[in-house]
């Protein structure tokens, strides 16, 4: 026994000291010479991480899980499991380690940490979030842990909560380059190009070959205008043939913004192929598709979408979601009381995503007395406090007030100033309480074309029942039988406005959408592409395109197998020419 205990010391030491070869034939001599389990556990432990440091994980998976045959109580073997599955890809197997691990040692900070980055590559952004600000309620000062939750929030698409938590981060470990990386992704989502440039610049001007950073730097230089900036940057990155997986993404909306989609199929058929995670898998598969789309080839792009979809596999709750739908009409059927609020300032655009709410709001902008706000959270927190309460006009017009101070700041000399968060169709009931005189424009779109665009996108989980035809079909009933339910039970007033009616006739619609404003024309409006405004939303490089008809009808290439997002088209057939404008009475009608 003295002999293998002889052994197992030496084999850790040169373990430590980081003499590879020789600690793993020491540790496996100390097996191989004594019976004694705990022994025979620890070496088979140690022999793990010694082989996750020779990259060889699936060797290292195999000596944790003997180590734990022998002790199933050896935490660090089992938390040493969870790391090399990760490493191998399976990431669920890992989550179950490193919940193992917590339920016995719940102080344990890197374990939660760990978990949260398994979930994240599963592209499981709840969970992770959960697990991150649990790690930096156990450790505040857990740099790491305080950027990965940065990351798990803007996933969520939040927006002013992990820009503060990745600036923690980033106070917590100012050289750190990883999350200052992580920090300039954020402020490209958030539309802070300049200085997301400025932070990418700042990693690469110590570490040159920064793939993620140079990745974000493209990104952030194409959002921004500057494509032919954006290429150079990953120009060599492609050329060579092994891009990062954000540099390939990048490429190809630069190809698709060039109009050379087809230039970008073989780089993001082969970062697909050489991608483990999950979530990334997504990420490429969904820009494969769209690319292949661009390209005219359908059956192949579908086949990537489709492929997608299901590596994402976000969970809707259809039966739950109507039975919410259900409430809404049973709680607003009755006239309510309203605030004495008499400020038209918010103006609502509603509508599925993707039927042209950012198109109107990007045209609507461009009037000089138009604000676009963009998708802002300030109605539904706001409902979330009128919830189950008897509400007094006093009451309400101090909510109303709230929601006022907040969208004034961003536009203080602005007449108008519209919310284009497309769930905000679940709230008109709310915002008719607060604002009497507010305006809504409700955006339509043929359900086809709405349902298949909804699935080539790469939506924040917020969405989840974008992914499947079968939740977007039910989605759309529910949709459809709530504005029904406004039409008759929602006093503001509302226009109605026809994607396809829209894009064929810019100057009509955007003189009736002005006249319903009533404001002055504006030639501004009708030239969305040249207005410099910042769109974060997933149309951003269609807004800089001129107004086309391109996409009406797009759904036709799709036809053999769309056929539950083709049934909606009967159902709900769009009224293209009328703009089905209702005022209840009241001037300026469109």
């Amino acid at each position: 026994m003295n002999d293998a205990l002889d052994l197992y010391n030496s084999g850790t030491r040169a373990l430590q000291a980081g003499q590879l070869r020789p600690a793993l034939a020491l540790l496996q001599n100390a097996i191989d010479s004594t019976s004694n389990d705990t022994i025979r556990g620890a070496a088979l432990r140690n022999m793990g991480v010694t082989l996750r440091r020779l990259d060889a994980p699936n060797e290292a998976v195999e000596s944790f899980i003997a180590a734990l045959r022998l002790d199933k109580n050896d935490i660090d073997a089992r938390y040493s499991l969870g790391n090399a599955l990760v490493a191998i890809g399976d990431h669920t197997g890992a989550i179950t380690a490193f919940q193992t691990v917590r339920s016995v040692r719940p102080d344990w900070a890197q374990a939660a940490n760990n978990e949260g980055a398994a979930w994240m590559a599963l592209g499981r952004t709840t969970e992770a979030e959960h697990c991150f600000r649990e790690a930096v309620r156990i450790e505040p000062t857990f740099a790491h842990a305080w950027g990965n939750l940065g990351a798990a929030r803007a996933a969520q698409g939040q927006h002013a909560a992990p820009l503060h938590t990745m600036q923690k981060a980033l106070a917590l470990a100012p050289d750190d380059q990883h999350i200052r990386t992580k920090l300039g992704h954020l402020l490209t989502e958030l539309g802070h190009f300049d200085a997301a440039v400025r932070t990418f610049n700042t990693v690469l001007s110590g570490m040159p070959n920064h793939s993620d950073a140079r990745a974000g730097l493209s990104l952030a230089l194409h959002r921004s205008g500057d494509t032919i900036g954006a290429l150079a940057r990953v120009a060599p990155a492609i050329a060579a043939g092994d891009p990062h997986p954000d540099e390939a993404v990048a490429f190809a909306r630069i190809s698709m913004f060039m109009d050379r989609p087809e230039d970008a199929v073989d780089t993001l058929r082969s970062a697909l192929g050489r991608a483990g995670q999950p979530a990334t898998r997504v990420l490429l598969g969904k820009q494969l598709g769209q690319v292949l789309d661009a390209a005219g080839r359908s059956d192949e792009a579908y086949e990537a979408i489709a492929e997608a979809n299901d590596l994402r596999a976000l969970s809707f709750d259809a039966q739950e979601h109507t039975a919410h739908i259900d409430s809404i009409i049973h709680s607003t059927q009755h006239k309510q009381p309203t605030s004495t609020c008499e400020d038209d300032t918010p103006v609502f655009i509603v509508g599925m995503p993707r039927s042209g709410t950012s198109l109107i709001e990007q045209m609507l902008d461009a009037h000089p007395q138009i604000h676009g706000a963009g998708e802002r959270g300030d109605l539904q927190m706001i409902a979330k406090v009128m919830a189950n309460r008897e509400l007094d006009q006093t009451m309400l017009h101090e909510l109303s007030s709230a929601y006022l101070n907040r969208i004034r700041p961003l536009a203080p000399d602005a007449r108008l100033i519209t919310d284009k968060m497309p769930d905000n169709f679940l709230y008109l009931s709310e915002a008719a309480r607060l604002f009497p005189q507010a305006r809504v424009i409700h955006c339509i779109r043929d359900p086809a074309d709405t349902g298949l665009s909804c699935l080539f996108q790469n939506f924040k989980d917020t969405l989840p029942w974008a992914t499947r035809q079968e939740d977007i079909a039910a989605f759309t009933e529910d949709y459809h039988r709530l504005m029904n339910h406004w039409a008759e039970h929602c006093p503001l007033r509302m226009l109605t406005v026809p994607y396809e009616a829209l894009v064929r006739d810019p100057e009509q619609w955007a003189t009736r959408l002005l006249r319903f404003l009533d404001v002055p024309f504006h030639s501004g409006v009708i030239h969305p592409h040249q207005n410099p405004r910042i769109v974060r939303t997933a149309s951003h490089d269609q807004i800089r395109r001129p107004i086309h008809t391109g996409s009406i009808g797009r759904f036709r290439a799709y036809e053999a197998h769309i056929q539950t997002l083709l049934n909606l088209r009967s159902r709900f057939p769009q009224t293209e020419g009328t703009g089905d404008r209702r005022d209840h009475g009241r001037k300026h009608h469109a």
